[in-house]
Order: C-alpha cells, then sequence, then structure tokens
C-alpha cells in the first residue's frame, strides 16, 4: 500500500481505520471564531523557520500546537474568548524560551459576536553564553555599492511596515545593482517562503549561498523550499549542510528522515528520525507520527510502530479521534499490518 509523502505543515494520515488531517499551521477548534497569528524573529529581524509555538487557556492547557514557516509565522484559527498564553519554544537552537499573554474577546459594541484577528509577534533573544553564535552563522561583511544598499535600506522598511510588494520590488532592484547583494538575497528568499513562491526562493538562496557558504537561514530556507517542492534530492544534499552548521537541528533531522523514506532509504530515514527523536524529547508529534509510517508500512516493525504511535499521542493529546488511532495501536501490538 502506498502512503502519500507528508509535508512538515500538512500531513495526510491514513493508518488503517483512520483518516486525519493535521495542518502544521493551526489548530482547529469546535465553535469559535477568532484567529491569533505572529511572526518569531531573531536577531536582525532575521525569521525563524520550525519554531514550536504552543497556545495555552487560562487554566495553562495546551489547547494548540503549530511550527512557524519558513518566513517565521505561526497561526491558530478558531479560537475562543478568553485569556491565553502563547509560548514560543526554540527547541534545539540557541535562542530562550519566550510567553506572551493575549485577550480574545470576540464580542461587539452590541455584544453580537465578532471574530477577531489577533497580531503577536516574538524577538528571541541568545541564552547566556551563546550570543556569538545564536544564529547559526558567522559573521560576514560585504562591501556594497551606496545605490544597492539605499534601495536595500528602503525596501526594508516596507516590508516592516507590511508594504510587501514595494518591499520585494526594492530588494531585487537592489540585486539587479549589485548581483552579489548577500543580505538583499537572504532577505528576498525568506519573502518568497512567506509568498509560498518556492521555486523563486531557492534560486534567491542559493545564489546567496554562492557569496557566504556559512549562512545558516540560507541553507534552511533552502532545504525547506526543496521540502515543500517534493524535490527529495535537493533536501538530502542541503539537509546535509544545516547540519554540518547546527547538528541539533531537529526540523531539518525530521525534512530529511521524510525525504529519504520517500526515496525508499529506509534505514537512513530511521536514523535520521531517531535523532530528531532524541534531541526533541517529546515536544514535536510529527517526529513519533513518521517513525510510525516507517515502522508500520515499510521496515514492518509493528511494536515499534505501536510504540511511537503511542508518543505521537501524548505529544499532542488534543488531536480529535484518537479512538481510531488506539484502534490501529492494538492492531500493532497483536503483531498484525495497519491493514489487511
Amino acid at each position: 500500500m502506498k502512503i502519500s509523502n507528508l509535508s512538515v505543515y500538512r500531513l495526510r494520515v491514513s493508518l488503517a481505520l483512520c483518516l486525519l488531517s493535521i495542518v502544521f499551521a493551526s489548530e482547529i477548534f469546535a465553535q469559535n471564531r477568532s484567529t491569533i497569528s505572529g511572526h518569531i524573529f531573531g536577531p536582525g529581524r532575521s525569521p525563524l523557520g520550525q519554531v514550536a509555538v504552543e497556545l495555552r487557556n487560562d487554566f495553562n492547557s495546551v489547547i494548540g500546537r503549530t511550527r512557524t514557516n519558513g518566513s517565521g509565522q505561526f497561526v491558530f484559527f478558531g479560537v475562543p474568548n478568553g485569556r491565553f498564553t502563547i509560548t514560543a519554544l526554540p527547541l534545539g537552537t540557541n535562542f530562550d524560551e519566550q510567553s506572551q499573554s493575549i485577550e480574545i474577546a470576540g464580542t461587539g459594541a452590541r455584544g453580537q459576536p465578532l471574530s477577531e484577528n489577533a497580531q503577536v509577534d516574538f524577538y528571541l533573544k541568545p541564552r547566556k553564553g551563546f550570543e556569538a553564535a545564536a544564529d547559526n552563522e558567522v559573521l560576514f561583511a560585504q562591501e556594497v555599492p551606496d545605490a544597492a544598499k539605499k534601495i536595500y535600506e528602503n525596501a526594508i522598511a516596507d516590508l516592516d511596515s507590511k508594504r510587501t510588494s514595494q518591499g520585494l520590488a526594492g530588494l531585487k532592484r537592489a540585486i539587479e545593482i549589485f548581483p552579489t547583494y548577500f543580505l538583499a538575497l537572504q532577505r528576498l528568499g525568506a519573502e518568497q517562503l512567506q509568498q509560498e513562491e518556492y521555486a523563486d526562493a531557492t534560486g534567491s538562496f542559493q545564489a546567496a549561498l554562492s557569496v557566504n557558504q556559512r549562512c545558516f537561514p540560507c541553507w534552511h530556507g533552502l532545504t525547506f523550499a526543496n521540502f515543500t517542492l517534493k524535490n527529495w534530492n535537493g533536501v538530502i544534499e542541503s539537509a546535509g549542510k544545516v547540519l554540518e552548521l547546527d547538528k541539533s537541528s531537529i526540523s531539518t533531522l525530521t525534512m530529511l528522515g521524510i525525504s529519504q523514506r520517500s526515496l525508499q532509504r529506509y534505514e537512513e530515514s530511521e536514523r535520521s528520525l531517531l535523532k530528531a527523536k532524541k534531541i526533541d524529547a517529546g515536544k514535536t508529534p510529527e517526529i513519533y507520527w513518521n517513525l510510525a509510517l516507517l515502522y508500520a508500512y515499510n521496515l514492518k516493525k509493528y511494536q515499534e510502530a505501536a510504540d511511537a504511535l503511542e508518543l505521537y499521542l501524548k505529544a499532542n493529546p488534543d488531536i480529535p479521534d484518537t479512538t481510531n488511532i488506539k484502534k490501529v495501536i492494538k492492531r500493532l501490538r497483536e503483531n498484525r499490518p495497519p491493514t489487511d
């Protein structure tokens, strides 16, 4: 039985008795209305992708989990009224955890229900002792023509003010003047990820990397763009470069493991996902889900598949229809395949 490839941001779950859609960008809550979104940035306002984000209610119960995309954005849809705490969990990085509180009222002046669109941004700081290496790359200096630099600075101002089309146009003009403009190429790639222009993003990141091979965000962004485009060989090549710079990048190990499985390199896939599991310490459900698929359908290790599914439920207790997943676990414990 052929199982579809799973994205870091969207998984199509198909195990025997269950068919679940899991969307990385959000958790859906029944009978609710509002949206909470935001971005997570590192030093120099560089977007941080694949950062885990939790949404907790007033009783400190987790009601939503997601991850930032390649442009550092996260979204929670269908949030009920009440007070909430949003926590950025930059696991496997040198950044400190950070939390912010927010209240959703969801009512108008006459008491009528209204949808809110709340925005919460995070600017993460490096942990003590890691200031010099917080952004996973070495310092890079470049002489830039004044004309290109001025256009670039105006473009960044436009992007910071949400004038996206003007900002993108400005970055491209700066690059036309100075084709090896590293900062402009890196930022253009990040913005193209946000616009879901993945093929264009690969070109921008590759151009930036031709100038500075030690750019961690460029290698990571290139890996994510290749992953989204299902360019599995490209993922494996660029993921290797990411892991040279940061061997504890959980998101990279996860994308690498999924790509290796897609190319039927099952033993390599297992090693990559197990490394991600060891570093992650039970925080990222997608790791355990993909291990379960690998063990159940490819390696025929049914007990290991059951173990992985149990860890998946533990890491993601609020998903709908857990009953069907538990039925699959029971079949696997009986050394039976997920389907007859």
